[in-house]
């Protein structure tokens, strides 16, 4: 799914933007501070409802205005539409109908995205991870999104009772089998594509060189004890969680792990073998949702921080096999351009827009 039409109005320092995109490679470039990332932002807000930059999103409304929206028409014609107020009100159209939720944003736009944030795939908490392991899943197995809610359903209720304090033992008996029925179709779902991005993740690491990156081992944490069944492991904590208030076993507690010899990945590799790491596992999440008929858009920004000439062009091939459109950004359009010139077509025509002061102008040049 390709974007063909973007369109922002007070929308950080951008205060009215419409752009028609190219199907495969658009680059902006321009000076730190110009209004580039805000782009791939905005592209974010309309694919999850929300920013990738802050909690609050009365922060990303221009300032001295009341509300921000961000439109989009995809190329089978679909539009999408966001509008988030001061007030915190806000509106999501698909179609120009109300949408019931973000999560129908994120099946009609499928988004992967590299930024600095990235690298707490490796180096932030288990709930990042998670989060990249839950967005495969959704899109791989259509099912997926209704059984995480059955879970989330059952936790809720299992806490509930725990913050009582006086258990009722038939209630709880209850809650915690729909939870451990739940939780186990949960993991079950989750372990089988976790096998599958392992192996592309893994096919991706083997193109580069013999570094401890080459070295890269991925597990999977359930989030219970390998030796017990989700209910039994229920039962075990029972005490214990009445004592913190809150169930600490279960899917929810689940991780990824990457790790080179016995020691974190992110204490062993370089900022650049992190950043190829990160490329990979997102190039592997894409690859499987593109398995499935869908490819994802990607939004990069600033490509070659931490990544030589060599490493921008080998990830740029990845992305090309798998993504329907990138979004890029840098400062020199040279050297921004460099690693899509050398693939094929489509991907080495890209659109070149140049951003200034939140003002965007497409290169007459550029194919659109």
């Amino acid at each position: 799914m390709t974007l063909s039409r973007l369109a922002l109005t007070h929308f950080r320092n951008i205060a009215t933007a419409d752009l028609q995109l190219a199907p495969a490679v658009n680059l902006f470039c321009g000076a730190n501070g110009s209004g580039k990332t805000s782009l791939l932002e905005a592209v974010h807000m309309l694919a999850t409802g929300r920013s990738f930059r802050s909690r609050q999103h009365q922060s990303v409304i221009r300032e001295g205005q009341g509300s921000l929206t961000v439109f989009a028409q995809l190329a089978d014609g679909t539009t999408l539409g966001v509008e988030r107020a001061r007030d915190g009100k806000g509106r999501i159209r698909i179609n120009r109908d109300p949408a019931e939720s973000s999560s129908q944003l994120a099946t009609c736009l499928p988004l992967q995205i590299i930024n600095s944030d990235s690298f707490a795939a490796l180096d932030g908490g288990p709930s990042v991870r998670r989060g990249l392991l839950d967005w495969t899943v959704f899109h791989v197995e259509h099912g997926y999104a209704q059984q995480w809610k059955n879970y989330q359903i059952a936790l809720r209720q299992r806490n509930a009772l725990l913050r009582r304090g006086k258990i009722d033992p038939n209630q709880m008996d209850i809650w915690e089998q729909r939870l451990a029925e739940s939780g186990a179709r949960v993991d079950s779902l989750r372990r089988e594509v976790f096998e599958a991005l392992a192996d592309a993740i893994r096919t991706f690491i083997d193109d580069l060189p013999d570094t401890p990156l080459a070295r890269v081992e991925i597990a999977y944490r359930r989030g219970w004890s390998k030796e017990k069944d989700l209910h039994q492991a229920l039962r075990d904590a029972r005490d214990g969680d009445l004592a913190q208030g809150h169930t600490r076993t279960g899917p929810h507690r689940a991780d990824l792990r990457f790790g080179v010899g016995g020691e974190s990945a992110h204490h062993i590799l370089s900022r650049g073998q992190q950043k190829m790491l990160v490329c990979a596992l997102r190039t592997a999440m894409a690859e499987l949702v593109c398995r499935r008929g869908q490819k994802p858009v990607f939004l990069i920004d600033d490509l070659p921080a931490e990544l030589d000439e060599n490493n921008q062009m080998l990830f740029a091939r990845w992305v090309s096999g798998c993504a329907s459109q990138v979004l890029v950004t840098g400062i020199d359009v040279d050297a921004t351009s460099r690693p899509w010139l050398q693939l094929a077509p489509p991907w080495n025509s890209p659109q070149v827009f140049h951003v200034e002061h939140g003002s965007i102008s497409a290169e007459p040049s550029a194919a659109t």
